[in-house]
């Protein structure tokens, strides 16, 4: 049996949630923080495409180190595997601090 493939190309809100919900391993930049922390939502193996730095990117290596430490991301060229990992909801995390700050 042939392994299915899918490649969103037209890029919207929804078809990017959408492609996070249907997808068995996510993989992203490593210039984009955001989406690595939108991926850790899932709680799906996230993979990290090296791309060469521009600039400085100290800041980058740090919160992807920290990511691999806390097992949510391996490098795109490492077999690809299934994992597991608590998902980051950090939004919803913050929100209840606040909220107990406030109460």
């Amino acid at each position: 049996m042939g392994k299915e493939n899918l490649v969103i190309t037209n890029i919207d809100k929804k078809a990017y949630l959408s492609g996070l919900s249907l997808a068995k391993y996510i993989v992203v930049t490593c210039d984009s923080t955001s989406m690595i922390s939108e991926a850790a939502i899932t709680g799906k193996p996230i993979y990290i495409a090296d791309l060469p730095a521009k600039r400085n990117d100290h800041r980058f290596k740090i919160f992807r180190e920290l990511f691999g430490k806390l097992n949510i991301t391996k490098n795109l060229n490492e077999k690809l595997e299934v994992w597991n990992y608590k998902s980051l909801n950090e939004t919803a995390r913050i929100a209840e601090e606040i909220k107990k700050k406030i109460i």
